[in-house]
């Protein structure tokens, strides 16, 4: 039997290779992976002749990814969100969930969303400044506040000064965008709380868990989990994944 899709989605600054451990191992266990690019990351909103690339951007992009797969290969897709990535692919996936189209008699959808010290919010919520991002104005971007400590708490100092170059600003404008469909009412969901993140607290990841009626998981991983327990990030997606 063909196993599912997995689609690895990151959050604000990081970028994609964040996720290559993750993506060489499952691949490696036979699951076809894919890792998404939020395109405002690396963007800025100072240039008045080019459009500001928002959150809403960073939705279309996903659904791009995961709509093909579901709607014209017919394929199982398990999403991998991290962080604001809770927000943008529960966000992207309005009529792409796997028991709404098998109820039409339709093939494929994502059937289910693990959630990784993911930020997550009701329709009609509108984002805004939150106190881990440091807005340079005249720059037109956005930062996040102490990286060193708010991200890579709990890695090495030798791995903590490589994730640091990797990191990319956010445009400046554009987080102001309103939350209109959340895919995990639904889409079936697992949520890994990680106890030590110093940018998500703990109390903040289970209000998300519990929002979204997700089964908790846990683990003592800071905020990039996916550098500083791959191991349990793979464990959580293969469990999540099988029986589809």
């Amino acid at each position: 039997m063909e196993k599912p899709t997995i689609l690895l989605i990151p959050g604000l600054w990081e970028g994609p290779s964040v996720f290559t451990s993750i993506s060489t191992t499952l691949q490696a266990l036979g699951y076809p992976t894919l890792v998404a690019k939020l395109p405002s990351t690396g963007t800025t909103s100072s240039d008045p002749d080019r459009h500001t690339i928002t959150m809403r951007d960073d939705e279309q992009a996903i659904r791009y990814m995961v709509k093909p797969l579901v709607i014209d290969k017919g394929k199982t897709v398990i999403m991998v969100c991290h962080s604001a990535g809770g927000f943008l692919g529960s966000g992207a996936i309005q009529g792409l969930g796997m028991k709404s189209r098998k109820s039409k008699g339709e093939k494929g959808g994502v059937a289910k969303i693990v959630f990784l010290a993911a930020g997550l919010a009701l329709e009609g919520y509108m984002h805004g400044k939150k106190p881990f991002m440091d807005f340079i104005k005249a720059k037109g971007e956005m930062h996040c506040v102490s990286p060193e400590t708010t991200l890579f708490s709990d890695l090495s100092h030798e791995e903590t000064e490589k994730w640091m170059k990797e990191l990319k600003c956010q445009p400046g404008e554009g987080w102001d965008q309103t939350t209109v469909y959340c895919g995990w009412r639904d889409v079936e969901s697992v949520y890994l709380v990680c106890e030590g993140d110093k940018c998500f607290p703990k109390a903040v990841q289970l209000q998300c868990a519990k929002l979204a009626g997700s089964q908790v998981e846990r683990c003592q991983s800071g905020h990039m989990v996916m550098l500083s327990m791959p191991e349990k990030v793979v464990e959580i997606v293969v469990k999540a994944a099988e029986g589809f």
